[in-house]
């Protein structure tokens, strides 16, 4: 997409933060204040794509007091449960071959024993040995000898994960803290913990990837609590009491302010995040020209 839109005019200025957003008497974005090696600037802009992600698009929201009538910025954070389950096979296996994640199965996307919302998909994984051998440490507390030791079985070890749905709970949300940047702008806090809903489909899931794997002959079966991909944050919906942009991504307190991430995802459902955001990019972009066309006909 970078080349893309070089081609098509961008400007693109590496190693800039944004520090603030101005607004005029109206209460439009009318510049965007920056650094960028140590240097302050400022851009006037007609309009603004913020595309930070769920973590940095809320945080210049909070920093600046924008789009916050909805009092949605920040909240319902989410993030996909994606517990693994390890097992090692008297073959060579070789985990760090083949495409990661290429075997995916959707059976479990809405299982009919469920107790819990929702569901989720299994696949296989593909793991280098040093972040491995992290998730080892941290996963069955094995440090020095032991650790070295089951790590000599590397190739012979392979793992499956599931990637599920993640329900949005008041609980779970970003806010500002008081600690401040090198910029001296206040820090994002993240509150995230699972809810019941994520801790029943991981019980579901670990039963069948250790059913799967016990039948495939692996032996030394274990498990991997994690959570992948942060979401949410500034949802999209349909009206601006419990939203903070419209289907188009548009905010509904700023006219000519547009979130085109992540964070506008109300909804965490179970696969990676990144086609949806590329294709909620371009229906940005399209909805965006298609507006600016009908304004200057």
């Amino acid at each position: 997409f970078i080349p893309l839109a070089v081609k098509h005019g961008a400007d693109i200025r590496p190693n800039s933060y944004v520090t603030e957003i101005e607004r005029n008497e109206r209460g439009h974005v009318s510049a965007v204040v920056y650094t960028q090696n140590g240097q302050t600037h400022r851009l006037a802009c007609k309009n603004l794509f913020l595309c930070g992600g769920s973590v940095e698009t809320p945080r210049i929201l909070l920093l600046n007091e924008l789009a916050l009538n909805s009092r949605q910025v920040g909240r319902n954070l989410m993030a996909h449960p994606g517990l693994q389950v390890w097992g090692t096979f008297p073959d060579e296996v070789r985990p760090t071959k083949g495409i990661p994640g290429g075997l995916i199965s959707q059976d479990t996307h809405r299982p009919k024993d469920a107790d819990f919302a929702g569901g989720y998909l299994l696949q296989s994984i593909g793991v280098m040995p040093v972040t491995f051998s992290g998730q080892v440490a941290r996963g069955r507390k094995m440090w020095g000898q032991p650790l070295r030791d089951y790590m000599r079985q590397f190739n012979h070890i392979a793992g499956i994960n599931i990637l599920g749905d993640c329900l949005p709970h008041a609980d779970n949300y970003l806010e500002l803290s008081n600690e401040l940047d090198g910029k001296q702008l206040q820090k994002p806090r993240l509150h995230f913990t699972a809810q019941e809903n994520e801790h029943r489909m991981n019980a579901h899931a670990e039963k069948i990837m250790r059913d799967i794997w016990a039948a495939a002959g692996a032996t030394d079966i274990w498990s991997f609590q994690r959570y992948a991909h942060v979401i949410g944050t500034a949802r999209m919906g349909l009206s601006g009491d419990d939203a903070v942009v419209d289907r188009d991504g548009r905010a509904f307190d700023v006219p000519n302010l547009y979130i085109c991430d992540n964070s506008v995802f109300p909804s965490a459902l179970s696969v990676n995040p990144a086609l949806t955001i590329m294709a909620l990019s371009l229906r940005t972009a399209d909805k965006f020209l298609e507006r600016e066309t009908r304004r200057d006909a």
